[in-house]
């Protein structure tokens, strides 16, 4: 028998921030993904994918990581009812913004609620951070986390798992410029050093304990200072054209600061709602692409709440 149909928005996400590198996450309030899902008596079944991208996406439940976020949020629930999905894409895949890590996470969210929530938070994490670790070939939560808890995220620790999460200052914006090209999560992380130097091991951890007690204690200066990365980044500028010169676009238009979201080629500005306007910085980057041929989506956003019921 078929239930009633609920639909979840699970947000992008912005990943790293700086010197955080698959340990910090921060939650958007746009553009998200749209899962919808109803019970019926057994099996997984995709019955509709739409949005940017959307034909590389596989309906093989086996190989979907909204479906394997779903199943084993199932399997942890200790149900055994089959869900009918719908999937709506505002994410583009590719896109360094947690495309990926929102399917899972809204498919995790999804059986979550179908199940009577009987998860803790944390479980729904590890539901989709599964489902990222068999599409992507590795078990990872920089992205989910936050999609789920919402605020900034930080995992302290992989085994045993641990993460928290904490609210963002209110007067931090966020602009989002996804320019028109594609960088996958595997071959941005091909590119990266096997091994970091002691200098640079010591310049992150001052950056990245400054940045976490910026978010804590409101002080959107010291966050802005502390967004600092010598090491993964300067690995995947070549990935981004006119990364660099974007994020001196963000800078002289008002951003605190300006760095690539995840693993690309998003770029990600922080700027004080209260002082500056988001439009400005957004459309100084969209320009710059456009004058060199290249098209670029902006968004004007804020942290938001992670994976809601709509």
């Amino acid at each position: 028998m078929s239930g009633e149909w609920i639909k979840v928005a699970a947000p992008a996400t912005t990943a790293n921030i700086g010197a955080g590198f698959d340990v910090f996450g921060l939650a958007l309030h746009e553009p998200y993904d749209i899962i919808e899902g109803r019970r019926i008596d057994s099996g997984i079944v995709i019955s509709e994918v739409s949005g940017p991208g959307s034909d590389s996406i596989p309906l093989d439940p086996e190989q979907n990581s909204v479906s394997i976020a779903a199943m084993e949020a199932l399997r942890r629930s200790g149900e055994d009812f089959g869900i009918e999905i719908r999937i709506k894409k505002g994410i583009r895949p590719g896109s360094g913004i947690g495309s990926s890590g929102a399917s899972a996470a809204g498919g995790a969210y999804l059986a979550h609620l179908l199940c009577g929530e009987k998860l803790s938070p944390k479980e729904v994490v590890l539901c989709a951070a599964h489902a990222e670790n068999v599409t992507s070939g590795g078990f990872h939560a920089d992205n989910v986390a936050p999609c789920v808890l919402g605020g900034f995220t930080m995992i302290r620790s992989y085994e045993p798992f641990e993460v928290v999460s904490i609210k963002p200052p209110e007067d931090l914006g966020v602009v989002i410029a996804l320019p028109d090209i594609t960088v996958t999560t595997r071959e941005s992380r091909m590119v990266l050093p096997s091994e970091v130097s002691v200098k640079n091991l010591v310049f992150h951890v001052g950056n990245a304990s400054c940045l976490t007690y910026g978010m804590m204690a409101g002080d959107l200066g010291l966050i802005g200072r502390s967004v600092k990365d010598a090491v993964f980044e300067p690995a995947r500028t070549k990935l981004v054209p006119f990364l660099k010169e974007a994020e001196s676009e963000a800078m002289s238009h008002g951003a605190l600061v300006s760095f690539l979201g995840g693993s690309g080629p998003a770029i990600i500005s922080f700027y004080d709602k209260s002082t500056h306007a988001g439009e400005t910085i957004a459309d100084s980057i969209r320009e710059l692409y456009t004058a060199n041929g290249i098209g670029c989506d902006t968004w004007i956003t804020e942290c938001g709440s992670g994976c809601r019921r709509i």
